[in-house]
């Protein structure tokens, strides 16, 4: 009886997959992606993937789960992980000031919408990183800090970085706040991240294909990128070139992994912290990092008009973030979706790579692609079909 059940659950599950496959293709014929792939992972692992065009231009091939892409944002889960597994273990709390650990960002002086320098009087905590409350900002969320170079200039700017928006703990702005975990987890671990992530994260998991600096073996697997004109639409396909490697590891956003790999990552946090028996993070700590942070002031995030970010509206969301959602210390938490129930955790990286992960219905969808300007309306629209698609199906499951 066992194995009739099963038989007939592995059918259903093609079945709906079939279906799902045949009504992306049609989707992909009008979406004008060159190259990408989705899939959806399941809380005991099993992953389904959907797959079309190739991994570089002039390859005759079909990209895959197995080929790697920069996953830039996407980089940021695997940092807060990183630094919850310090919680944890005692090394450091979400709550105490960080002057000590790392003074030169305790220092940074902030600018106030007058334009006026001020010194800190707030000490910044991990907290304030992880949720994005430190008062950092990109030059494609901040009005200001896009057009730094001009404003630096008119008050006298004399420091050699970019300023802080406001006093930690009094906003959010979405920034390189992940950037100082980072370095917070290397000066506590004694470790740089590349190091720190194989072996605590990434290697446990058997991300194998999840670097700072791709492997020379397995350089073959990264895809070509390409770039579409906002005003034309025509996209324009980049010649492949290797990066070159890096020795300063950015956990905002400097990883490339493969749709496989993250799809393991994501059945980990599905997971609440383990899979297949290794452990990342006790449950209670993922319970931690999973509870929503911003119930005092939740802020619009939006794109300013600059290069590589595309600014049009997105249907019912406001540019993939909205004010109507909420921050963990990890992910945005979702309150108003027309298809995720409440609690669903997403994010994405610059070069239109997507994942959610919705613990209701114990299941995580990744999507990537390698195409700029971020928030590109025909890759949003993909990602978004794919995702309506899993959800009419669910209940053919």
């Amino acid at each position: 009886m066992k194995k009739l059940i099963l038989i007939l659950l592995s059918t259903t599950l093609i079945s709906c997959s079939q279906n799902i496959n045949k009504d992306l293709k049609e989707k992909i014929n009008y979406s004008k992606i060159p190259a990408v792939v989705m899939g959806k992972i399941n809380k005991n692992g099993k992953m389904v993937f959907f797959s079309n065009g190739p991994s570089r231009w002039n390859r005759n091939d079909t990209i895959n789960e197995n080929n790697i892409f920069r996953i830039a944002s996407m980089t940021k889960a695997i940092g807060s992980v990183a630094a919850l597994q310090l919680v944890e273990q005692g090394k450091i709390t979400l709550d105490e000031p960080l002057d000590d650990y790392l003074p030169n960002m305790a220092s940074m002086k902030i600018i106030n919408e007058n334009n006026e320098i001020l010194d800190p009087t707030n000490s910044i905590t991990l907290r304030h990183l992880l949720t994005h409350t430190a008062g950092f900002g990109y030059w494609f969320t901040s009005e200001k800090l896009s057009k730094w170079n001009n404003i630096k200039e008119e008050i006298g700017w004399k420091e050699n970085y970019q300023p802080r928006l406001f006093e930690s703990g009094t906003a959010y702005m979405y920034g390189t706040n992940i950037d100082w975990v980072g370095r917070l987890v290397e000066n506590i671990s004694g470790m740089n991240l590349e190091d720190y992530f194989r072996q605590y994260i990434t290697g446990p998991l058997e991300m194998n294909s999840t670097w700072f600096n791709v492997p020379n073996e397995l350089e073959s697997l990264v895809v070509s990128s390409s770039y579409r004109d906002i005003d034309s639409g025509e996209l324009i396909k980049n010649e492949y070139k290797k990066r070159n490697k890096t020795s300063s590891f950015n956990a905002g956003g400097g990883l490339s992994s493969s749709p496989k790999d993250y799809g393991k990552f994501l059945a980990c946090m599905l997971n609440k912290g383990e899979l297949n028996g290794v452990k990342i993070l006790n449950k209670k700590t993922f319970e931690l990092m999973n509870q929503p942070q911003l119930d005092t002031f939740k802020t619009t995030h939006r794109y300013v008009p600059v290069d590589n970010v595309d600014t049009k509206a997105r249907g019912d969301k406001d540019n993939f973030f909205d004010s109507h959602d909420n921050w963990t210390l990890a992910w945005a938490f979702e309150e108003n979706s027309i298809n995720r129930p409440i609690g669903t955790a997403y994010w994405a990286g610059f070069f239109n790579t997507y994942f959610t992960i919705d613990f209701k219905n114990e299941f995580a969808l990744v999507y990537m692609t390698q195409i700029l300007p971020f928030n590109d309306i025909h890759s949003y629209n993909l990602f978004t079909s794919y995702e309506r698609l899993v959800y009419e199906n669910l209940n053919a499951e």
